[in-house]
């Protein structure tokens, strides 16, 4: 009985602790399978960019070298986070715009994943 009480605590605490919102591909991918460094690139389409928070939000298409997930999610920047598009690296993040693919490396810890490099691989606008 014991036994059975505390693996309803554990569930019980799963279930409280779960997002129903955006996940943060920091938290949700964690440390990466295949090797000790936390760094790994995502390709994605951006939903929408929040200015304030610099927060991309995305669906994710692929992952490699993170734990697999795909769906909406959420990629921080900051000021050293590298935008390209079309081999120009002079794009601020404030220039994509909802249906832009992009390709994502950056690092995952502290429950985000921060971008260092975006690169802009299909424009919406052409």
């Amino acid at each position: 009985m014991r036994k059975l009480s505390i693996v309803a605590l554990v569930l019980l605490m799963a279930a409280c602790s779960s997002n129903s919102g955006l996940g943060d591909l920091g938290s949700i991918f964690g440390v990466p399978q295949t090797s000790s460094s936390n760094s790994g690139t995502v390709q994605a389409t951006v939903n929408f960019v929040d200015t304030t928070n610099q927060r991309i939000d995305v669906n994710i298409q692929y992952v490699n070298n993170l734990r697999n997930s795909q769906g909406n999610q959420s990629i921080y920047y900051d000021n050293r986070t590298k935008v390209v598009y079309q081999g120009n690296s002079g794009y601020n993040v404030t220039d994509l715009e909802r249906g832009d693919q992009i390709n994502v490396s950056g690092n995952s810890g502290n429950g985000r994943f921060l971008a260092d490099t975006i690169t802009v691989t299909r424009n919406v606008r052409g």
